[in-house]
């Protein structure tokens, strides 16, 4: 009996004990998001990294929790990141639906088909007056019917203010594409195309071709053409004139080198764009007698016809897709306008992001912003900012929609195309890149495993390896962030949801 007795209190300890040791272990268990924050932290002790220059946030939009956050409220240069704020204000301001117009005026008389007097095209700052748009300008007035201009082509471009750079500094102003001024009157995003081919026979300059070719742009083509395997190298380079930019080409091609493409900017944006459409005029059937200048429509001047841009949410597209600078800036000088008034200047247009900051309840102490665009090294935001304006535009369908549209899709399209191209299920992650030297950030959002939807920013600054290096760490904690799970399934579109009865 006592035998007995004494197994059973030892069956009954190693039960007891075994129940505690479970309990004990459930008790201290890792959590999902304790694993996926030290697993984020593994990840971002990276060599590439120095200490305190970068700051990450990821925040669910399900109840505004933060799944990590490092630094975040600390100020770093956020690059093209910086879009973000601007297309924010520019759907708050101007609303997705806002259209530019572009007006021709004319103080002059209309008989049959023939105006006398000269023709004012005046802009309203559309960021993608291009080719098509144009053409179909000169085919409005064609159609008005008007076979003749007895006078001058004038461009306006009075609704902006005349400085041609954002305040991110004249050390910017190359010639490339990114770079172009800005202009109430703009066309092509105030580039032309420049082609070069070598030429048939060795020693000769190339072949140059450039597009539009409307006179604006004079070609000095010092270039030769070298024999077959020789190698070569090209230098296309752009010097402003009177009325005119001259693109002189340089060096040397090899006879088996393909065609290449390069895209200059120019220097006088109203001149460029009056002097295409005179030729797009003349193309149209309608003979402009006088010749391409600028000036100020005349008060008295009545409107002959306007042409309408495609909505912002469509230019906003291009903005953060393809991060266009061009298209930054001229957004922000228009929201400028549209607020404080003509001019439209950049210093009205930062005015109004800084008033949708501070809405959101950020002080001019914890932001710096120089430009629409991030070009400029002065501009420090946090990623806690950056959270809050994701959170914002998720927060307001009557905006969100095209917001979210106008961000690239990981390994889709835009700057993001080839980034985790071979992820199942990288569509679910919507983001805006920005890249400087020794700087790079990813900002925008996630659907998680579960269905949970997420907020996140990553600035990285003074880095102490390539941006390639720092676009995989970016990549590799979305990746996780992906592949998140909490244990249940969520929804966002359920918490949105109302019952019917």
């Amino acid at each position: 009996m006592q035998f007995l007795t004494q197994n059973i209190f030892r069956f009954s300890f190693f039960i007891l004990t075994a129940c505690f040791f479970l309990v004990s272990k459930s008790a201290f268990a890792e959590t999902p998001e304790q694993g996926f924050s030290k697993t984020i932290e593994e990840v971002l002790s990276n060599s590439c990294l120095r200490r305190n220059k970068f700051g990450i946030q990821i925040v669910s939009l399900k109840d505004n929790s933060s799944l990590f956050s490092q630094n975040s409220s600390r100020q770093y240069i956020p690059a093209s990141n910086m879009k973000l704020l601007t297309s924010a204000a520019a759907l708050r301001v101007l609303g997705p639906d806002y259209q530019f117009v572009t007006s021709l005026y004319s103080p002059g008389r209309i008989k049959g088909d023939v105006l006398s007097g000269d023709l004012y095209i005046k802009g309203s700052g559309d960021p993608k007056l291009v080719t098509e748009q144009l053409w179909r300008m000169a085919l409005q007035v064609r159609n008005l019917p008007l076979t003749r201009i007895a006078g001058d082509i004038v461009a306006d471009e009075s609704f902006f203010d005349d400085r041609q750079r954002g305040r991110f500094g004249k050390a910017l102003a190359g010639i490339e594409a990114y770079n172009a001024p800005l202009g109430a009157l703009s066309f092509n995003f105030n580039t032309v195309e420049v082609l070069v081919s070598p030429a048939k026979t060795v020693g000769k300059p190339p072949v140059v071709v450039v597009e539009p070719d409307v006179g604006y742009v004079r070609v000095d083509n010092r270039a030769k053409t070298l024999a077959f395997g020789k190698r070569g190298r090209l230098i296309v380079n752009r010097f402003p004139g009177e009325g005119y930019d001259t693109i002189t080409i340089t060096g040397s091609v090899s006879k088996d080198r393909a065609r290449s493409h390069y895209f200059v900017n120019i220097t006088n944006p109203p001149l460029y764009a009056a002097m295409v459409f005179k030729d797009y005029l003349r193309r149209a059937g309608v003979v402009v007698d006088g010749t391409a200048r600028r000036g100020v429509t005349p008060l008295l001047a009545l409107e002959v016809t306007d042409f309408t841009s495609e909505p912002l949410s469509l230019a906003l597209r291009g903005l953060n897709k393809f991060s266009n600078n061009f298209l930054a800036e001229q957004i922000l000088k228009t929201m400028g306008a549209h607020v404080a008034g003509n001019p439209g200047t950049t210093k009205k247009g930062l005015a109004v992001i800084k008033k949708y900051l501070n809405s959101l309840g950020f002080d001019s102490s914890q932001f710096r912003i120089f430009d629409g665009s991030g070009l400029s090294r002065r501009n420090e935001i946090s990623a806690d900012l950056v959270v809050a304006v994701l959170k914002d535009m998720e927060g307001d369908w009557g905006v969100f929609p095209e917001f979210l549209d106008s961000l690239a899709v990981m390994g889709v399209d835009g700057s993001v195309q080839d980034r985790l191209a071979q992820t199942e299920e990288a569509r679910r992650i919507r983001v805006k890149t920005g890249t400087l030297n020794f700087t790079s950030s990813l900002s925008g959002y996630v659907q998680s495993a579960d269905g949970e939807h997420f907020a996140f920013s990553i600035l990285m600054n003074d880095l102490k390896c390539s941006n390639g290096r720092a676009k995989k760490i970016q990549d590799r904690i979305v990746k996780e962030l992906l592949n998140f799970k909490r244990g249940t399934k969520t929804s966002n579109l359920a918490d949105h949801s109302e019952s019917e009865e």
